[in-house]
C-alpha cells in the first residue's frame, strides 16, 4: 500500500471515529409521567350533632344545598346549637373567608336578625372565630366574614332574633342564604332586593 493509500485509510478511520461521538451526542431521553387529577373542593358541608332537631338535609354534589327548619317562638331568641359543620380541606392552603354572598326572605315572622356563629369543633360559641349577621326584611342584608383555616372543622350555630310579638296565624318564612368563599379578605355587605 502506498503512502497516499495509507493516508486515505487513516483519514477514513479518523472520520468514522469522529462521526461516532457526534451521532451519540444526538441521543434523546424520553420520560413518561402520569398525573392523577382529583377534584377537591375547598370546603365540605356536614351535619352537626344537633342537625336532627332542625330537620337538616344537605348535599355536597354539584351546587351544595342546605335546608333546615327553625321553629321560632315568642321568645327573645331561638338558638340552634351545632346544627351544621363545615370542614376545610387541608390540600387547599388558606386562609379562606366564609361570607354570605346573597340572601332573601319570604314573608313570615318579622325577624330582627339571624346570626351565624362560627367556631372550631374543639372550641366554644362563647369565643367564636367570627359571626355573620343577616338582617332579613323587604331587603335582605348580610355583613361580616369568618376566617377558616385549612385542615380545621367548624360548627355553625344559628341565633334567630324575632321582632316580638309573633301573632297567631303568622305563616312560616323562608330565609335563603347563598354562602360565598374567598381566599381574599374583604368587608362584605350584601343587599338583595326582596323577591
Amino acid at each position: 500500500m502506498n503512502r497516499i493509500g495509507k493516508l486515505a485509510l487513516v483519514a477514513g478511520i479518523l472520520a468514522i471515529a469522529l462521526a461516532v461521538p457526534m451521532a451519540a451526542a444526538n441521543v434523546i431521553f424520553v420520560y413518561q409521567a402520569k398525573v392523577n387529577v382529583m377534584p377537591v373542593t375547598p370546603i365540605v358541608w356536614l351535619p352537626g350533632p344537633d342537625a336532627s332537631y332542625v330537620s337538616l338535609s344537605l348535599t355536597n354534589s354539584s351546587s351544595p344545598q342546605i335546608s333546615l327548619t327553625i321553629p321560632v317562638t315568642n321568645s327573645s331568641e331561638t338558638y340552634v346549637y351545632q346544627a351544621l359543620k363545615v370542614k376545610v380541606n387541608s390540600v387547599w392552603s388558606g386562609p379562606w373567608y366564609l361570607y354570605v354572598d346573597a340572601c332573601s326572605y319570604t314573608p313570615g315572622p318579622t325577624l330582627s336578625s339571624v346570626n351565624l356563629i362560627v367556631y372550631p369543633t374543639t372550641g366554644s360559641p362563647t369565643s367564636p372565630t367570627g359571626t355573620i349577621t343577616i338582617t332579613p326584611g323587604t331587603t335582605c342584608t348580610a355583613s361580616g366574614s369568618v376566617t377558616l383555616t385549612a385542615g380545621n372543622t367548624y360548627y355553625i350555630d344559628f341565633q334567630v332574633e324575632p321582632s316580638l310579638p309573633i301573632k297567631y296565624g303568622t305563616s312560616s318564612g323562608t330565609l335563603t342564604i347563598d354562602f360565598g368563599l374567598s381566599n381574599e379578605s374583604s368587608s362584605t355587605t350584601v343587599t338583595v332586593p326582596y323577591p
